[in-house]
């Protein structure tokens, strides 16, 4: 039984929807072609509603570990293979996810002001407005943007608003901000199982007329918390529910058998790396057990979800994704978290299923978080109020067509004094490379990941590779600028390193 109590109205429900109303690419050898159009110009289903549903944190690799996902998502419906974060931090990754734009035209660099955070975020154009706009009905429960607090009221374009506020890292004892009131919920809930009823919840009250909906669950699991621990930065092992305290003893840390755990040679890494010092494989197989039994409690409201949706008769109209915000590394190349350009940290899951859709087939194409928003815009036949730098997936989705290319901008931003150059790095990642420029001291990082997957090899200095570090280097150069269309120009084609 939940223990939540409501402790006051603290603003009335503002639902004020605000009426604000290409790069070119040269190589050595052979041009670019113009890019594509954002839209996939498919039909899947008529408007159907959709869910989207985010873990927090998840590697594509702990997929292996929400089994009911997989069958009722991904047997049921396809998989990306190759589903990229490319600002791989909770707060940016969201801002990408409410505009389908990279940080330098969402604002939100980091998760805290200066430069990011959300002061710094507009939501008066994002997704949920279109959707309104378009005719759905939309909702969204859990973890929101860091920054906001009862104070900014009722975000634009939600008709079901229940964000978590305070200490976004709390599974028991926090509190949310339910469509204008506070609520305290105490030590006995568990915000996983909270998120899920309520989203189980919403699609039933949605289910029950007839307008198109859109709801977001977006869960915390299975990031690590400060509730037990002395962690400044809410890392320690996020705990289980009561019933999953003691499953998954047995589940092995896939990282520990990487060739990039605890590297052994970083000298030609940046210097966070350099002085990283060995981490405790004890330590992180800790983590990896509790992060796989907070994920338990996360695949059963996926479950909860679908059976929502079933039993309301809109599940076979409804269109669910799901993916999660960053990955992250468990002692790979010496570090542990996120907010770096390693695939451990940018490689997150994206399941989807719904009408006209594949079941149980699986895409290698290359896909994004900037291109959810798009997606889902394309799917509601709704009318982005801005520029979108992302595209939709849903041509590859329907169908398993060849796909260029694709560049996609990496960084993470920095709370430097100047807004221009406050980045912590910035890259760009192709089908087989990752270059990137790191700040703070300056070092320029190429990795081959065809023969280095593992990324243990820098090779930007070696003349093999000279070629190619220039004409990424140049592609990159446009893209650190780009808006719109610009953001989405095929790679330059490359030579074979010699």
């Amino acid at each position: 039984m939940s223990s939540s109590r409501r402790v006051g109205i603290l603003a009335p429900i503002v639902l004020v929807v605000g009426l604000l109303v290409s790069c070119s690419t040269g190589a050595d050898k052979g041009a670019a072609s113009s890019p594509p159009a954002s839209t996939a110009g498919v039909s899947v289903g008529d408007r159907p509603n959709i869910v989207l549903i985010t873990a927090d944190d998840q590697t594509a690799r702990e997929m292996q570990w929400l089994p009911r996902t997989r069958r009722l998502l991904g047997k049921a419906g396809l998989r990306f293979d190759n589903m990229i974060a490319p600002h791989p931090n909770c707060c940016p990754a969201r801002a990408q996810i409410l505009t389908g734009q990279y940080a330098q035209n969402n604002g939100v660099r980091t998760n805290s002001p200066p430069w990011g955070g959300h002061e710094n975020f507009e939501p008066r154009t994002a997704l949920p407005v279109w959707l309104q706009e378009a005719g759905y009905r939309t909702g969204f429960t859990g973890k929101y943007l860091h920054g906001y607090d009862e104070t900014d009221s009722i975000e634009p374009g939600w008709d079901q608003w229940k964000p978590i506020v305070g200490v976004l890292s709390d599974y028991h004892s926090f509190v949310q901000y339910d469509n204008g009131e506070l609520v305290q919920h105490g030590p006995e809930d568990y915000s996983t199982d909270v998120v899920a009823q309520q989203s189980a919840d919403m699609v039933t009250t949605f289910s029950s007329t007839s307008e198109p909906f859109f709801v977001w669950s977006s869960f915390v699991a299975p990031h690590g918390t400060c509730e037990g621990n002395d962690t400044i930065d809410c890392s320690g092992p996020p705990p289980a529910a009561d019933r999953h305290a003691d499953v998954l003893g047995d589940a092995k840390l896939p990282s520990l058998k990487s060739p990039a755990f605890n590297e052994a040679d970083v000298s030609e890494k940046h210097k966070d790396v350099r002085r990283s010092p060995l981490v405790d494989p004890v330590a992180q197989q800790t983590l990896f057990t509790q992060r796989v039994r907070a994920l338990a409690a996360l695949d059963e409201g996926v479950a909860g979800i679908v059976a929502a949706l079933e039993a309301a008769g809109t599940l076979d109209e409804t269109v669910i994704l799901f993916t999660s915000d960053n990955g992250y590394l468990f002692g790979e190349h010496r570090l542990v978290g996120k907010n770096v350009p390693y695939e451990e940290a940018i490689r997150v899951p994206l399941l989807m299923r719904g009408p006209d859709l594949p079941a149980g087939e699986r895409r290698r194409q290359t896909v994004a978080i900037v291109d959810l928003a798009p997606t889902i815009a394309e799917l509601a036949d709704a009318d982005p109020m801005i520029d979108i730098d992302g595209r939709s997936v849903l041509g590859h989705a329907v169908e398993d067509k060849r796909q260029r290319d694709r560049g996609l901008l990496l960084q993470a931003g920095s709370r430097g004094k100047d807004k221009a150059t406050a980045w912590r790095w910035r890259g760009v990642r192709t089908n087989r490379y990752t270059l990137v420029r790191w700040q703070g001291p300056r070092l320029v990082e190429l990795t081959d990941r065809v023969t280095d997957p593992h990324q243990l090899d820098n090779v930007a200095t070696d003349p093999r590779y000279q070629r190619i570090r220039r004409i990424l280097a140049r592609h990159l150069d446009k893209l650190e600028k780009c808006a719109g269309p610009g953001c989405r120009a095929h790679v330059p084609v490359l030579p074979k390193p010699r």
